[in-house]
């Protein structure tokens, strides 16, 4: 069975964010430029078969995690909650999961805090920051 495109585009989306240093918007003042500079600082720069790998057993763990729960075409935001991933103080365990896979592990800083993605049906959207409203980063052909 092939992955559904929506958990190739939410991969493909957080290896994307290895590949540069993360920028953080944590909503507490003064906080993100700290944030920014120890991020730079710890960064450990990853190789491009490193993030390759990294994405392709994201799709994996993307499919495990949206399987469990229902898959309406007909009503996306059914259940949008359930197949969310998130970065808050740390990654989501469906991240740091593809990265174990991939050989290395996921710090705080890695990625950006304060990210919600949600993996629905057709449609594909991302908050990247501590309020930030909702942007899509893929939708199906309709």
């Amino acid at each position: 069975m092939s992955a559904r495109p929506e958990s190739r585009a939410a991969a493909d989306w957080w290896a994307a964010k290895l590949s540069v240093p993360a920028r953080h918007d944590t909503g507490a003042a003064g906080s993100d430029a700290l944030a920014d500079t120890v991020s730079a600082l710890v960064r450990r720069q990853r190789t491009q078969a490193q993030i390759a790998a990294f994405r392709d057993a994201l799709v994996d763990e993307i499919e495990k995690h949206v399987a469990k729960y229902d898959w309406r075409p007909d009503d996306p935001d059914f259940g949008s909650y359930m197949r969310s991933i998130l970065v808050d103080y740390g990654p989501d365990a469906v991240l740091a999961d593809a990265a174990t896979r991939a050989g290395f592990e996921l710090r705080m800083l890695d990625l950006p805090m304060k990210t919600v993605m949600w993996i629905n049906p057709g449609i594909v959207k991302v908050a990247e920051g501590y309020r930030s409203k909702p942007v899509v980063i893929w939708r199906a052909d309709r």
